[in-house]
């Protein structure tokens, strides 16, 4: 009888995982339909050229930000403390690429934040939490946020185009980046 446990377990844990790659791979598709370049994108050295700072394969940049729930409760996300899928987007509200993607991270975001391990944070690209917390609440949106008054956690990342979108392992492995633009 134990065996048969067993391989009800691994059988549902199987399922749990496909469902889960399903659902990532209908974000990335969604994601990957429109895309273009806003001119505000561009670094503040005046150059055209976009820098990619991460690349998947490599480790997530280690920074600590202070985040905001849909309750308006404030903790800590660190990327030195992953606890497994982590996804990491990078916004501002008045970015129309982002207004038009945040409800569909949300949905995703809804669909996994009771999985185990798994984290979503949304890092705010010049943009405090007064606007960014109107948007939300405007929006419906319950994915965490951070406030950013600046590039700081940004250009940790890149040096233009938003959103972009950072699935990282537990271990910091970044394993697919979705960029628009």
């Amino acid at each position: 009888m134990e065996h048969k446990d067993t391989k009800t377990q691994r059988l549902f844990m199987l399922r749990a995982a496909l469902c889960a790659f399903v659902s990532l791979c209908s974000v990335i598709f969604l994601l990957m339909l429109g895309a273009c370049s806003m001119s505000d994108d561009d670094d503040d050295s005046g150059s055209s050229e976009v820098k990619e700072y991460v690349k998947v394969g490599d480790r997530v940049p280690v920074f600590t930000v202070d985040v905001v729930d849909a309750e308006g409760r404030t903790s800590t996300f660190s990327t030195a403390q992953l606890t497994g899928e982590t996804v990491i987007v990078l916004f501002n509200t008045s970015c129309k690429d982002c207004q038009r993607e945040l409800p569909k991270l949300n949905e995703y975001y809804l669909a996994h934040r009771y999985d185990k391990g798994f984290q979503m944070v949304a890092i705010a690209r010049e943009e405090g939490a007064e606007s960014i917390a109107a948007y939300w609440e405007a929006n419906g949106l319950e994915i965490p946020y951070s406030p950013q008054p600046d590039r700081r956690i940004y250009n940790l990342f890149a040096s233009a185009i938003i959103p972009r979108v950072y699935y990282c392992a537990a271990d910091g492995t970044v394993t697919h980046i979705l960029i628009e633009g």
